[in-house]
């Protein structure tokens, strides 16, 4: 949605992007592949982050929260993902003890089933509310 920021990892030489297969509306979980495709504009602003903290998979944020997700070939798996890399984020950026991070992750952490239709892949993401911190 709008003022949101992505921060997606680079894994190739010249940090190649691609943006595609917008959808007007869809559910958390994405269970049959039905959604509403739809063409839109899409204006992003672009910025290389050099000797930024390094992440294995996609994260965002937005004024309410910070966001990490995790893809795997189970939902386990990827919850599991999902929650190391919140834990990753708690500790390296927010500056807690690993064990204090694990545990808010358990108290305040949201997971979210974000897509199972790419069988045997899966999406789970886990928000962490900002409003926490202030």
């Amino acid at each position: 949605t709008a003022g949101t920021t992505v921060y997606l990892p680079v894994v190739v030489e010249g940090a190649l992007l691609s943006i595609g297969d917008t959808h007007a509306a869809q559910g958390d979980g994405e269970v049959c592949g039905t959604a509403f495709e739809a063409p839109m504009r899409v204006v992003l602003d672009v910025q290389v982050i050099k000797g930024g903290r390094s992440i294995a998979e996609p994260q965002y944020e937005t004024d309410e929260y910070y966001a990490t997700t995790g893809f795997a070939e189970t939902i386990d798996e990827a919850a599991r993902k999902a929650t190391r890399y919140m834990v990753d984020y708690l500790v390296d950026e927010r500056g807690l003890e690993r064990g204090d991070a694990y545990a808010l992750a358990s108290l305040a952490g949201d997971l979210k089933i974000n897509e199972v239709v790419d069988v045997p892949h899966m999406l789970v993401s886990m928000h962490m509310p900002k409003a926490i911190f202030r």
